[in-house]
């Protein structure tokens, strides 16, 4: 077997510079990082994570847990994380939950993340005092999870301003009926304890179509799946049933994009007779004739702040106070909701 201290003579390095240099550490030089990472490789080397982590209390493994990896946005940010992660000395092991509460619990409790030096939990089905238990004993940071806000470290999506920001869009465009694609309606005295994703971007938008005085009700928020084929049957559903309709606010890049193909397909032109807007920035919008206009929110940025958030956790002697950080985000206009305005 290959040890670190034939790596450090075939390298001309110490033994512990080799173990800094394969952890990506910012003291070793990058002329001798590379020449160590050269040496590693060819003499077949691979660390020992049972030893490391007697030697370290460490494996600097990650867990990464998303909800699905068949939406854009999740595959995006989880390739995002995996690339920070390994410049930063980190390996990641990524798994689906599907928004199982059941295999939520299973995949917390898993050898796998055991090894890991810390977990990130995107769009949890727990409750939040199984979050702040779980987080007690194990550095972890929520995405989106918006119930254990003040209970664990937080990252969110700008979900209510960011839906807020697409809805005015539409009503600077001139838009009049518009309607919010995504989730169920919710009255307004109960946005105050919404803490859904959806719900949260539900209302983001209702607040500004509210604040303009334009209609707002179970009729103008129009539950979908939150995928291109479900914005398409719903679209062309809508369509059908003869709604009446000038603007389209979707709560995710994927619905829109369903429901733009259902507009094209009818003969609908976009934006003249319908506007629409989108939330994420998913790279398929720019691709769209015209352009699908929308919320983006850089993946980079949100592996970023949660990497931050964690690794500092891990590294922390005294475990900080639970924080949150607000991911920004960009409208993108590409042409799908612009048409000069009133």
């Amino acid at each position: 077997m290959v040890t670190l201290d034939d790596v450090a003579a075939r390298a001309g390095v110490s033994r512990m510079t080799v173990s800094n240099a394969l952890r990506g550490k910012a003291i070793v030089r990058p002329e001798t990082a590379r020449r160590v990472r050269e040496a590693a490789e060819a003499l077949g080397y691979r660390p020992n994570i049972a030893a490391r982590q007697l030697s370290s209390g460490r494996t600097h493994i990650i867990g990464l847990a998303m909800a699905d990896l068949d939406y854009i946005f999740p595959a995006d940010l989880a390739a995002c994380v995996s690339d920070q992660a390994t410049k930063r000395g980190y390996q990641v092991i990524i798994q689906q939950t599907r928004l199982s509460h059941d295999y939520e619990r299973q995949m917390l409790a898993s050898p796998a993340v055991q090894i890991c030096d810390g977990t990130i939990l995107c769009w949890t089905s727990s409750n939040p005092s199984e979050m702040e238990d779980f987080g007690k004993s194990h550095p972890l940071v929520l995405f989106d999870g918006f119930e254990a806000e003040g209970r664990c470290d937080c990252v969110f999506t700008p979900a209510i301003t960011g839906m807020a920001a697409a809805a005015r869009h539409l009503i600077e465009q001139g838009c009049r009926r518009i309607l919010i694609l995504g989730d169920s309606y919710l009255p307004p005295e109960e946005f105050a304890a919404i803490t859904s994703p959806g719900g949260r971007r539900i209302r983001g938008a209702a607040e500004a179509i509210l604040d303009a005085g334009l209609p707002y009700s179970h009729e103008t928020v129009i539950p979908c799946p939150w995928t291109r084929p479900g914005g398409y049957q719903t679209v062309r559903r809508l369509i059908e049933q003869q709604y009446e309709f000038d603007g389209l606010c979707c709560i995710t890049d994927p619905i829109a994009i369903g429901a733009f193909k259902a507009l094209l397909d009818a003969g609908l032109r976009i934006p003249q007779d319908v506007a629409i807007t989108g939330f994420d920035g998913v790279a398929d919008g720019q691709y769209l004739t015209p352009g699908l206009t929308t919320i983006a929110v850089d993946p980079n940025e949100v592996a970023k702040l949660c990497l931050d958030l964690l690794i500092e956790r891990i590294e922390a002697a005294t475990p900080p106070t639970p924080r949150t950080i607000i991911a920004r985000h960009t409208l993108k206009q590409r042409g799908s909701a612009e048409r000069g305005g009133d």
